[in-house]
């Protein structure tokens, strides 16, 4: 049996059979517009990021200050993390230091001190509680790292251009969870986070 695709768009209501899309070569026609494209048209992806510099406390302190994403126990979606993005706004940070995410569970501590996005602009709010330091309940776990910033002379620049990793899906928080940027080494007011995210029914 030959599976065959049709060339060019195709008009289908949600639930309907259609066929694969392929390319004028044959070739199967994945993420036609961006691969976020569906889920932020759905008004189901979200963005956060701190609206100032902000200082970072060290590895797994729970006097927290960063940027953190609490989902409440009750929200009825998972967040499905999308994008990490770090940068400094010195260019000689205070202390080396590695970044990542660490997470953990989430005991209400949070405040909603910075209101996600929508990223199909205009569209509903989130569920997730947004913030920028807090004390945490219990000890956060080192999820991940993803860079580094580096210590130099004066001279040196060290700290370099924004940062972005593509999470791709590949870090949930449910609900009663929370996900929080990571530092190594303390720094002081100079950086920002960011953080995209689908939400997703539970």
């Amino acid at each position: 049996m030959q599976a065959e695709g049709r060339v060019g768009l195709i008009s289908a209501a949600e639930g309907a059979l259609a066929p694969l899309r392929i390319g004028t070569e044959g070739g199967l026609a994945l993420d036609s517009h961006g691969k976020y494209y569906e889920a932020v048209k759905a008004g189901r992806v979200f963005a956060a990021a701190n609206q100032a510099a902000v200082a970072v406390t060290a590895a797994l302190a729970t006097t927290f200050t960063g940027l953190v994403v609490e989902n409440p126990a009750d929200s009825g979606k998972d967040l499905v993390m999308l994008r990490f993005g770090w940068s400094a706004t010195v260019v000689i940070p205070t202390a080396l230091t590695v970044i990542g995410l660490m997470t953990g569970l989430n005991a209400g501590d949070a405040a909603a001190a910075i209101t996600p996005r929508n990223c199909y602009v205009g569209g509903a709010a989130s569920v997730a509680i947004v913030d920028n330091g807090c004390t945490l309940t219990g000890t956060p776990v080192l999820h991940e790292v993803y860079g580094q910033m580096n210590k130099g002379a004066d001279s040196v620049t060290v700290g370099g251009p924004a940062t972005h990793v593509d999470l791709n899906g590949s870090l949930i928080i449910p609900p009663g969870y929370y996900v929080a940027t990571y530092s190594f080494a303390a720094n002081t007011a100079a950086m920002i986070f960011s953080l995209v995210w689908e939400e997703i029914d539970v």
